[in-house]
C-alpha cells in the first residue's frame, strides 16, 4: 500500500494517502484538542484548538484541514503554538459558566481541553449570556447558557441527519444556536434522532439521564432491536438500570448515527407493568403462577392434544422481535418436539414475497448489496418505501448520497420526505407496482437503454420477456396507474443511464394481492441494466422489523428449514433427522393466515405465539379475534400482556433485547451479536430459556449452554452459514453467505454468478392484475396503511417511552380536496368504515395524501386500524394486502388535532 513519509515531533511516520494531519496523530495515539470537529462530518477548522507547527508555512494551520503530503515536517509541541491555543481556550472560556466547567466530567469535550492546556479560568471579562433553559422535549435538554456555537449540532443535523433543523440566529455576541424559527425543540422540524446531542462538545445539548450526576456503570455494545437496519448501539448502565444510549461510531450499518426510537426509545424495559412472572387464566381472569406450574400446564396441553388430534392441531409463531438462536430453538421445538411444521413468523404478512421473488429470479432470499452501497451509487430508486420514517437511518443516508450528487427516483403513492429530493418523484395509484415496473421495463428496452453484453453473459428469459413486456407502453400504464407517460419515461432513462443504480423497497411493494410479481417485476430493472454484482448497485428491500431477515433464515418457516432448505427435499431432511433424532413429514405445514382458518373450522386446537402481537397487528382483526377465541388453548409469550395475550390462557414472561444474548440478522444480510446489558425483570426469562423448558417438559431436552452452542448447531446444518460462528462477529459481524469458517463473508451478492439452477437470472413474465379491492360508490376511497417515525407496529414499547409525547395517537390522513368535499376540519373525529368493519380517529389534512386515497399507522390499539384491512392476499406467499382497502368516511364530531 502506498504511503506518504512524513516527521512528526522528530520521529518517523508513514501515512496514508488521503489523511489529514489530525487523523495521522489519533491514529498513532496522540491526544489533539478539538472542540468543533467530529468525525462524521466535513472537518470544518473553526475552533483552532487543533492547531500544530508545519515547518515552511508562515503561520500554523489547523490539523483537521490539512491534508498529509509527503516529507511535512509536524511539531505538536511548539510553544508559540501552545500559546496561541491557550489563548483561544481562555477566549472560549470567557462566555461560559464557571459552574459548568467545575462540574463537567468527562462527557465535556470543552472541559478536556481546558484541563489539557492548562486553563481553569479565562483572564478575560465581560457579558454573559442568560438563557431560559428548554425543556419542552421530552429526551433532548437545551441550555443554550453552555453553548459555545461549534456549529457541530447545526452541521450534524445537515450533514449526517439531513433535516436541517438548527441554524445560526443572531450576529456578534448574539450569535446563538436556533430550532427552527428560534422555538422550542419540540415545535420544530427536529426528527429526535439526538445527534445534535451526541456531538455537543460541551452538554448544552444534553439528556436527562445526565443532568444530576454523569455516572455511567459499564457500557455495552448491542444491535438495535426497532427497524431492519441493524444499527450498533453502546448502552449505558448505572445501578442496573439502562439509562442512556448512544450510536456506536464504528456501527457497520449505522457509522455513529441512529433514530428516535434506538438512541431514545429504551424506557420500556424498566416499565411497571413489564410482565415479570407467568399468568394462568383461572375463572375468566389471570393469575400469577410459577414456572413449573405454568409449564407443567401447557405441557399437559398439548401432550393432551397430540394424544387427541395429532401434532398437526398445534400450530407456532415465531418473532422476527428474538433472536436467531431463539427463532433456531423454536422452529426445532416445534418440529422435533411438537411434531408439526406449523411454524411461521411474521415475515410472511410482511416480506414473504421479497424471500420468494428474490429467490425466484436471483437464486437466494436476501437483498443483494450492503448499505455502504447507498455512498456508491450514482443513482438510488426508492419504491414502496418511507425511509425517513420507518428506516431513519438509511433515509438519512439517501439524503447524504443525493447531497454529493447521486440522482434519486422515488416511486409511492404518498408525497413521501424523499420525494423533496427527488429528480423524479413518481406518485402511482396504490396496487399498480406491476404495471408501473413493467412500463419501466417497456421504456429501457424500447430505447436501448438495457445492459446488453450482461444479458447475453448473465440473464435468461430476455426473448420471451420481450414480447410480454410490449403492451405495457407508458400510456397504457398512465391509463391504468395515473402515472404521466413522460414522469414515467424520465424515471426509466434516468434508472438506466445514471451509472451504477440501486433499488430500495418495502412494504409497499410486498403488501399486495400481487407482491410475489412486484418484487419479480421490480427485479426485471436490475436484471435489464446489469445493476447486480456490483457497487452501488443491487435489488435490496428495506426489512421492517428487526429480526424479520433472521427469522425466516433460521427456519422459522412452514415449508423450509435454516437458510430455505425445502421441507420436501429427501436429502436435506434426512440430514436434520440425523441430526434431531426424529422423523418429520415432507409437506409442509401452516402459513399463519391457515393457522387463523383451520382455528374457526376447529382444525386447529392450540396455538403458541411469541412475541408478535397478531391481534393488533394482522390484517381484519376480527377474523384474528375469531380464531383466537375458538383454540381451545393458547400460549402467549411476550414482555408485556399485548392485545393478544389477553386471549391466552397461559401467558410466558419473556425478555427484551436488552436481557439476552444472541444474534440478529438485519435487512443486509449482516448477522450481528445481541449482548446481554441487563438481567431480565423480575421472575421473567430469556426467550430461548423459556422455549428449551417447554421441550423438556415436551420428553424432548433440548439443552444449550449458551447462543453460541445453537449458532454452532445452525452452522452445522446450514451450508451458507457454515463458517458463521458467535467468535466470528466481533464488532462488525458477517454478511451471509460465508461458506467455511476461514471464508470471507458476502458483501455484495452474485459478483460471479448467481444461484439459480443455471447460474443466470431469470427474468420474470408478470403481469398487470389489479387489486382485489377498489373503490365503489359504496366505499370509495382507499386506505394504505403504514408505519410513522415515533412508534414501531403496535407500539408495545414506544408507548411506554417518552415518544408517547412526540406522537400521542393514530390519525387519518386524507387530503385537502376531499375534506373540503366532506366539511372535514383538520381534529375532526372521524369513522372510518371498510367491508369488515369501522374505528374511528382524528382527522389530519395533509397533502402528503393524493385526493381520494387515506393513509393511517396501526399502532396505538386504541384505533385498532386493521379491523379494517382485508385478507385478500399474495398468491404465492399469502402475504396481505394491507395497502389497498376501499373504504368509506364519515364525520363523527369535533377534536384537537393539528394539520400536516
Amino acid at each position: 500500500m502506498q504511503t506518504v513519509p512524513m516527521t512528526i515531533d522528530g520521529a518517523q511516520v508513514a501515512a496514508r494517502p488521503g489523511q489529514t494531519i489530525l487523523e495521522v496523530l489519533r491514529e498513532r495515539g496522540q491526544y489533539v484538542p478539538t472542540l468543533c470537529y467530529d468525525e462524521r462530518l466535513e472537518a470544518y477548522g473553526a475552533c483552532r484548538v487543533c492547531l500544530v507547527r508545519l515547518e515552511g508555512a508562515k503561520n500554523p494551520v489547523a490539523s483537521c484541514t490539512t491534508p498529509v503530503a509527503p516529507n511535512m515536517v509536524i511539531s505538536t509541541q511548539d510553544p508559540t503554538v501552545k500559546k496561541a491555543v491557550r489563548n483561544i481556550v481562555e477566549l472560549v472560556l470567557s462566555d461560559y459558566p464557571p459552574e459548568a466547567l467545575a462540574r463537567a466530567d468527562g462527557r465535556n469535550e470543552l472541559k478536556r481541553v481546558a484541563d489539557y492546556v492548562g486553563v481553569r479560568e479565562s483572564r478575560y471579562a465581560g457579558a454573559r449570556h442568560s438563557y431560559a433553559p428548554d425543556d419542552s422535549h421530552p429526551y433532548i435538554k437545551v441550555n443554550l447558557n453552555e453553548c459555545i456555537v461549534c456549529g457541530r449540532c447545526v452541521r450534524i443535523c445537515d450533514e449526517l441527519q439531513g433535516t436541517f433543523a438548527l441554524t445560526y440566529s443572531g450576529r456578534g455576541f448574539e450569535t446563538k444556536i436556533a430550532a427552527g424559527f428560534d422555538e422550542p425543540f419540540q415545535t420544530s422540524d427536529c426528527v429526535s434522532c439526538g445527534a445534535c446531542v451526541s456531538t455537543c462538545p460541551t452538554n448544552a445539548l444534553t439528556e436527562e439521564a445526565f443532568r444530576d450526576s454523569p455516572r455511567i456503570d459499564r457500557t455495552v455494545t448491542t444491535t438495535c432491536s426497532y427497524c431492519g437496519v441493524g444499527c450498533s448501539l453502546d448502552v449505558q448502565v448505572r445501578d442496573e438500570r439502562v439509562i442512556a444510549i448512544e450510536p456506536a461510531m464504528d456501527g457497520p450499518a449505522n457509522r455513529g448515527h441512529t433514530c428516535v426510537k434506538g438512541r431514545f426509545a429504551h424506557q420500556f424495559a424498566h416499565s411497571p407493568d413489564r410482565l415479570t412472572d407467568p399468568l394462568i387464566k383461572r375463572h375468566g381472569r389471570f393469575e400469577t403462577a410459577t414456572w413449573e406450574e405454568a409449564i407443567a400446564l401447557i405441557a399437559s396441553h398439548w401432550k393432551r392434544i397430540k394424544a387427541e388430534h395429532g401434532p398437526d392441531a398445534i400450530a407456532v409463531i415465531s418473532s422476527s422481535r428474538c433472536t436467531n438462536e431463539e427463532n433456531f430453538l423454536m422452529q426445532k421445538f416445534t418440529r422435533a418436539a411438537l411434531g408439526t411444521h406449523n411454524i411461521d413468523n411474521c415475515s410472511r404478512v410482511c416480506h414473504s414475497p421479497s424471500a420468494y421473488g428474490l429467490n425466484a429470479s436471483l437464486g437466494l432470499s436476501g437483498g443483494t448489496n450492503s448499505f455502504v452501497d447507498i455512498d456508491r451509487s450514482d443513482c438510488i430508486l426508492v419504491t414502496g418505501a418511507n425511509p425517513t420514517e420507518a428506516h431513519p437511518v438509511v433515509g438519512a443516508r439517501i439524503k447524504q448520497a443525493v447531497f454529493r450528487g447521486a440522482a434519486l427516483i422515488v416511486l409511492d403513492p404518498r408525497a413521501i420526505e424523499l420525494r423533496r429530493w427527488a429528480d423524479v418523484f413518481v406518485q402511482l395509484k396504490p396496487g399498480t407496482n406491476v404495471a408501473v415496473f413493467n412500463g419501466l421495463a417497456h421504456v429501457i428496452v424500447n430505447e436501448g437503454l438495457a445492459d446488453e453484453e450482461f444479458l447475453e453473459q448473465r440473464v435468461e428469459g430476455f426473448e420471451h420477456f420481450l414480447g410480454h413486456i410490449q403492451k405495457f407502453t407508458p400510456e397504457y400504464v398512465e391509463r391504468v396507474s395515473g402515472v404521466p407517460a413522460e414522469t414515467l419515461r424520465k424515471a426509466a432513462r434516468l434508472y438506466a443511464t445514471r451509472g451504477a443504480a440501486g433499488i430500495f423497497y418495502g412494504l409497499g411493494i410486498t403488501e399486495h394481492s400481487h407482491g410475489s410479481d412486484g418484487v419479480r417485476a421490480l427485479t426485471n430493472l436490475a436484471i435489464l441494466t446489469g445493476n447486480l454484482g456490483k457497487p452501488g448497485g443491487g435489488v435490496n428491500p428495506l426489512r421492517g422489523q428487526n429480526n424479520v431477515q433472521g427469522a425466516s433464515d433460521m427456519g422459522a418457516l412452514p415449508s423450509t428449514l435454516t437458510m430455505y432448505q425445502k421441507v420436501a427435499d429427501e436429502e436435506v431432511m434426512q440430514r436434520y433427522e440425523r441430526a434431531w433424532g426424529v422423523s418429520m413429514k415432507r409437506q409442509p405445514g401452516h402459513m399463519i393466515p391457515d393457522m387463523f382458518n383451520a382455528a374457526i373450522a376447529g382444525t386447529l386446537k392450540s396455538m403458541y405465539i411469541m412475541a408478535e402481537d397478531v391481534a393488533q397487528t394482522d390484517p381484519n382483526t376480527l377474523h384474528v379475534i375469531k380464531a383466537l377465541e375458538g383454540l381451545e388453548f393458547l400460549v402467549v409469550q411476550d414482555i408485556f400482556l399485548n392485545e393478544t395475550a389477553k386471549y391466552a390462557h397461559v401467558v410466558l414472561p419473556g425478555s427484551s433485547f436488552l436481557e439476552k444474548s444472541g444474534t440478529f440478522t438485519n435487512a443486509e444480510r449482516r448477522i450481528q451479536m445481541v449482548r446481554r446489558v441487563i438481567e431480565p425483570v423480575g421472575n421473567a426469562k430469556a426467550d430461548g430459556d423459556i422455549i428449551m423448558l417447554l421441550a423438556e417438559a415436551m420428553g424432548y431436552p433440548m439443552r444449550y449452554a449458551d447462543a453460541a452452542a445453537v449458532m454452532e448447531e445452525v452452522a452445522s446444518l446450514s451450508p451458507d452459514l457454515a463458517g458463521v460462528s458467535l467468535a466470528r462477529l466481533e464488532r462488525k459481524g458477517l454478511q451471509w453467505p460465508v461458506l467455511t469458517p476461514t471464508a470471507p463473508d458476502t458483501e455484495i451478492l452474485y459478483e460471479q454468478h448467481f444461484r439459480t439452477p443455471s447460474g443466470k437470472a431469470n427474468l420474470a413474465i408478470a403481469d398487470f392484475n389489479p387489486p382485489e379491492e377498489e373503490p365503489d360508490e359504496e366505499y370509495p376511497y382507499l386506505l394504505v396503511t403504514g408505519r410513522q417515525l415515533y412508534h414501531y407496529n403496535s407500539a408495545t414499547m414506544t408507548r411506554r417511552t417518552g415518544n408517547l409525547e412526540l406522537q400521542a395517537f393514530d390519525g387519518i390522513e386524507i387530503h385537502p380536496r376531499d375534506a373540503r368535499l366532506l366539511e372535514i376540519e383538520a381534529g375532526d373525529l372521524l369513522e372510518i368504515e371498510s367491508r369488515r368493519g369501522s374505528v374511528r380517529a382524528p382527522a389530519v389534512v395533509s397533502r402528503r395524501v393524493a385526493p381520494g386515497e387515506v393513509f393511517m399507522s396501526f399502532h396505538f390499539p386504541e384505533v385498532r386500524t386493521n379491523i379494517l384491512t382485508s385478507q385478500h392476499a399474495d398468491g404465492v406467499t399469502k402475504c396481505p394486502e394491507y395497502k389497498v382497502s376501499a373504504v368509506r368516511l364519515r364525520k363523527v364530531a369535533r377534536t384537537a388535532a393539528s394539520t400536516a
